[in-house]
């Protein structure tokens, strides 16, 4: 690099150490990042002439040895997803916060354009709120399968029962009803991301994976990232596990794969199966998947075969990603009940494909991540993009002076 690519090097460096640890040192980001004192010196004097660092709440130059942190409560990024049943929104500073969040839920009769409509409003309505000369980037999260290649500038939807999405160029609709450019990025994907960002039993090391699998009700989506990086493959699939086959007495169509027979939505399928050798049960046939959950932590005799058998499942799909993948650690997402016993279930399967010893060493957990992992991850994604971009301190420099009034 020459001197002013090695300056602008450093000064990511510093502004993305300062996000990730909170409060250092002058001297400790020079040990941290293996910079001269001087240099790190010159860039925390530009911070505090751009406002964007303090010590102890005030945004002025202090003592060498007083602890510095990050003042970025008011710029932002905005986060948006949609799925087969809601759309939602969310507001980040670029500290990693979630400022605001919107859920919308909605039903296939009330037509895709009005949904779509619905939440380009919505999407306007917030970025006027905070300003949207304070929102530095805006990512959209979808469902796959995804085909997505930015080079091609190809993006195809082949999402299972949700073949509306195909029609509609949510993306190109938010970019015109905003007037700026949205990134687009597989939901699971940027579940896998954050849990990356945030996971203990990663942190640290050099090389490192990590898989998450989850279910937002119909199907799954699995993301892989891999040494920091989201795993994206030739065509964008990489990580798609849900269409994998895990029963090949089920071959056609999309019975046999992973996602039809683990997904969370398969416990009230499980249900009508053997709902009449339960007549105790308090299940009907037209119980959700959530009152199945409910009805497993109750105790229902019923409710527990069906529940064990999508964690039976959920085993055999997750043998298949250790073998392929072998993955430093599996994060199951909140979709699915989070007790001892389902997990112990999950091993139980996986035991009937890999040795003791591979099982026994797998890492797997439930995810520790409060809000939806996919709206943090669309954070992650679009703070790091962000920060490859030549003129990110312009575009806060920018956002620090601007001046609005909220909506």
């Amino acid at each position: 690099m020459n001197s002013m690519e090695m300056q602008k090097n450093n000064r990511i460096l510093v502004f993305k150490t300062l996000q990730e640890k909170g409060m250092m040192t002058r001297a400790e980001l020079a040990v941290e990042l293996n910079l001269q004192k001087a240099t790190i010196t010159n860039i925390i004097n530009e911070f505090f002439e751009m406002g964007i660092v303090e010590v102890n709440g005030e945004t002025a130059a202090g003592r060498r040895g007083e602890k510095l942190n990050l003042k970025l409560d008011d710029i932002y990024t905005m986060s948006i997803g949609i799925t087969r049943k809601d759309y939602q929104l969310a507001i980040f500073d670029l500290s990693g916060n979630m400022i605001k969040h919107s859920c919308c839920n909605f039903q296939k009769e009330n037509g895709f354009r009005e949904i779509v409509e619905n939440l380009k409003a919505d999407a306007v309505k917030m970025a006027n709120e905070y300003g949207n000369n304070r929102i530095l980037g805006i990512c959209l999260a979808v469902p796959g399968l995804f085909i997505n290649r930015p080079e091609k500038n190809e993006e195809i939807f082949m999402v299972s029962e949700f073949e509306e999405l195909s029609q509609i160029n949510v993306k190109a609709e938010l970019e015109k009803a905003l007037g700026r450019k949205v990134m687009i990025k597989h939901d699971a994907k940027l579940s896998a991301y954050a849990e990356w960002r945030c996971a203990e039993e990663i942190k640290g090391q050099e090389r490192g994976s990590l898989v998450v699998v989850r279910s937002r009700g119909f199907g799954i989506g699995t993301g892989c990232v891999v040494n920091g990086n989201i795993m994206n493959g030739h065509l964008g699939l990489a990580g798609e596990g849900g269409y994998m086959g895990i029963n090949y007495n089920q071959a056609r169509g999309n019975k046999g794969t992973f996602e039809y027979c683990a997904g969370s939505e398969s416990a009230a399928r499980y249900v009508k199966e053997r709902l009449f050798e339960f007549p105790d049960t308090i299940l009907n046939e037209k119980s959700t998947y959530l009152e199945v959950f409910d009805a497993y932590r109750k105790g229902d005799a019923l409710a527990t075969w069906a529940v064990h058998k999508v964690a039976w499942m959920l085993g055999y799909g997750i043998a298949n990603i250790i073998y392929l993948i072998n993955p430093d650690c599996i994060i199951i997402g909140p979709d699915y009940p989070d007790t001892k016993d389902f997990v112990n279930k999950i091993r139980e399967a996986i035991r009937n494909f890999v040795p003791a010893f591979v099982e026994e060493n797998a890492s797997i957990r439930y995810s520790k991540i409060s809000q939806d992992s996919f709206l943090l991850g669309g954070f992650y994604y679009t703070f790091d993009n962000l920060c490859r971009r030549d003129n990110i301190f312009d575009l806060i420099r920018s956002a620090k002076g601007a001046r609005w009034k909220p909506a």
